[in-house]
């Protein structure tokens, strides 16, 4: 009776590390979602030494520590965020997609063209991929004009500009 009893106990033993690794390796290859314009921060397990996102025109990651990243959804759509410790050894492995803006985003398609617009708390025009292209062209100059404006006037312009950073 006793030799049954052990031998369940590494039964279940075995059958709880096997799916502690199944659960590991499904974190390590888990997804991320960021609404667009909107930022998320991210835990790391272990301090990062690099940080690399696929597509920086999907999202951006700004570092605040060797573990913990702040992502920003920049456009629409889905890459890939790796993150290796000192020894280059990979911490994270996810895909990361930009979603929508939640229930206050509003999609007007016209003839063949399609106007973005945010509702809270009441309409205005916003720039969106796929957008007609006169009337985006348009938002992002008046963009561009009003931080041009802001630098001018002392105010911060900086960003992180994506990419790949290397922790020190």
């Amino acid at each position: 009776m006793r030799k049954v009893q052990k031998s369940k106990l590494g039964t279940t033993l075995a059958l709880g590390a096997g799916m502690a690794a199944l659960f590991a390796a499904g974190a390590f290859a888990s997804e991320f979602k960021v609404p667009m314009n909107e930022t998320r921060p991210l835990q790391l397990s272990k301090p990062a030494a690099t940080v690399m996102v696929g597509n920086p025109a999907i999202a951006d990651v700004a570092i605040e520590s060797t573990q913990l990243l702040y992502v920003m959804g920049r456009n629409y759509g889905t890459t890939n965020l790796i993150a290796l410790d000192a020894e280059g050894k990979t911490i994270l492995d996810m895909k990361l997609s930009v979603t929508a803006q939640g229930t206050s985003a509003v999609t007007l398609t016209r003839g063949t063209g399609q106007f973005s617009y945010n509702c809270t708390p009441r309409c205005e025009r916003i720039a969106v991929i796929g957008d007609d292209e006169e009337s985006f062209d348009m938002l992002m100059q008046q963009g561009a004009s009003m931080n041009s404006t802001k630098s001018d006037a002392g105010g911060s312009d900086a960003g992180s500009g994506g990419g790949t950073a290397t922790m020190r």
